[in-house]
């Protein structure tokens, strides 16, 4: 049991860390003026639920997760008070501050309840939340904030259940297994490993008959996959009934799985697919930037005899679940396995340690060993980051790059619209133009993918409202462009059904729309 002293900790580690997140999320996405555009595009998602021309919740999307979208529509609320809330994507920077935070707190309550000294659960904790990597990505937006904050409560209650053999536990680990599902779709490995960490702490019950443990095994699955299973049933219903296709979020051109078909001509991912081993040294190298910890764990164990326990596999089976997903996705050519993808290990890790802390023979001698593996970690995250070979989205990120120069080209896009406020609408897709959507006044002048007549207006954008189309410069993913699909050659060529109005640093271009469209 905590006392109300102690509990007042997790508090004020989840405003430090809240604040912090906050101040330099703030800075990256307004005053220096970058931002992921996965990051981006989730707010744009509920945007279009608030703000386009045909509002509706199923505006959100049925590609990606939704839950960190549905979170963010409430900061939305304010838009019209606060534009940067959309247009520098700061919705999505409060909401990746707040689950760091509570990530943070949750770690530090953890250490508590597994009877670690404040001073041990506070230092844990910080250095967790205050890591370079994990600092960032909680001050950037993405969705990987809110996930890792679900497996880690998977995790930590997961834990203590195996330590009490109560239900309660199992109740939050499936829920938060069903949350980690509606935030990213690495929750079915996840949720496997999970099943399998509990099917092996019931087996290893030698007193019991193996009836009675298939039975306590088959009857705790059910509780804690049932939400989980549930969630994916019914997002395959929502994308049946509402998208026609019930596998709409795996096979459409905007799935990860469409987006994957342009990376096959690389080298890189091309000679892994088909090659179980090349993959998995593949995989391992990206693994071990995140697992310090771990490995210092594996080799406490092995100096204190614990190594071949039971609780070995079931952390195991945690750490790896995950990253067994990309491995599976590499060797069918279908990621383009970022370095992010590969970061839980260290997250899971850190919500094992109050655990492990407490199951060490050598405990003063082990904790320092681990406090040095992540102040080690730390170094080696946070040097990871300056690596454009390995980690081009975070080396982007502070350095003027290709992507920030597209990003401020897009700004110039929505101030020129701004400006001049031509008339007619703007038939855009907004997979590529949502950062000009958010930026723009009047969000409504333009006519987005999930508008109701965004297919009429593409066919022929003279019969419909448009006066303008608005495309990108069809290179790497934006040939998945709907206009550049459907017009493959307008951005280069021209067409005689549109007069170029202006070109934005060769990323963008304006036309509009002289007369009805002919031919194919």
């Amino acid at each position: 049991m905590t006392t109300p002293i102690q509990s007042r900790w997790p508090r004020l580690v989840f405003l430090l860390v809240f604040v912090l997140e906050l101040g330099t999320g703030y800075y990256l996405a307004h005053i220096y003026g970058f931002m992921s555009g996965d990051a981006s595009s989730r707010v744009a998602n509920a945007f279009y639920v608030l703000y386009s021309r045909f509002p509706a919740l199923a505006n959100i999307g049925f590609v990606w997760n939704p839950l960190p979208s549905v979170l963010e529509l409430v900061p939305l609320i304010f838009y019209p008070i606060y534009k940067p809330l959309a247009s520098s994507g700061l919705a999505a920077v409060l909401l990746s501050s707040l689950f760091t935070a509570w990530s943070a707190a949750l770690l530090m309550r953890a250490g508590l309840v597994f009877g670690l000294r404040r001073s041990v659960s506070l230092l844990f904790a910080l250095l967790y939340a205050l890591n370079p990597y994990m600092f960032y990505y909680g001050a950037n937006g993405l969705t990987e904030a809110v996930f890792v904050s679900f497996v880690q409560l998977c995790v930590v209650y997961l834990l203590q259940w195996m330590a009490k053999a109560e239900v309660r536990p199992l109740l939050v680990v499936a829920f938060a297994l069903a949350l980690a599902f509606w935030t990213r779709y690495e929750t079915v490995t996840f949720g496997m490993g999970v099943a399998l960490a509990v099917g092996l702490w019931i087996w290893r019950r030698s007193e019991e008959s193996r009836r009675e443990r298939w039975h306590e095994t088959e009857g705790t699955w059910m509780l804690v996959l049932a939400p989980v299973v549930f969630s994916g049933l019914l997002w395959i219903f929502f994308n049946a009934t509402i998208m026609g296709d019930p596998l709409y979020f795996l096979t459409s051109s905007y799935s990860n799985l469409g987006q994957a078909e342009l990376i096959k001509d690389n080298p890189v991912f091309a000679k892994l697919a088909g090659h179980p081993w090349e993959t998995a040294l593949f995989v391992g190298h990206r693994l071990s930037y995140f697992s310090i910890p771990l490995l210092l764990v594996l080799l406490l164990r092995l100096v204190e005899r614990r190594l071949f326990r039971v609780d070995t596999a079931v952390l195991l089976a945690l750490v790896l679940s995950i990253p067994a997903m990309q491995y599976g996705l590499l060797l069918k050519g279908g990621s383009a396995a970022w370095i992010r993808y590969y970061l839980y290990p260290f997250p899971v890790l850190a919500a094992w340690l109050p655990y492990e802390i407490g199951q060490l023979k050598l405990r003063r001698t082990g904790t320092v060993v681990l406090l040095l593996g992540f102040l080690a970690s730390a170094a080696v995250m946070g040097l990871l980051m300056t690596d454009p070979k390995v980690a081009s989205d975070e080396y982007e990120a502070f350095h003027r790059s290709k992507l920030y120069a597209e990003q401020q080209a897009g700004k110039q896009v929505a101030a020129y619209l701004n400006d001049r406020a031509p008339k007619g609408l703007v038939l855009t897709d907004s997979f590529s133009s949502f950062r000009i959507v958010m930026d723009s006044d009047r969000p409504r002048r333009f006519i987005v993918t999930s508008d109701r007549d965004f297919a009429e207006s593409l066919e022929d954008p003279a019969k419909s409202q448009a006066g303008y189309v608005l495309l990108p410069n069809p290179q790497a993913v934006l040939t998945l462009d709907a206009i550049n699909q459907r017009y493959p050659r307008l951005y280069e060529e021209g067409a005689d059904w549109a007069a170029l109005e202006m070109t934005f640093g060769g990323y963008w271009k304006l036309y509009r729309v002289v007369k009805p469209h002919t031919g194919g």
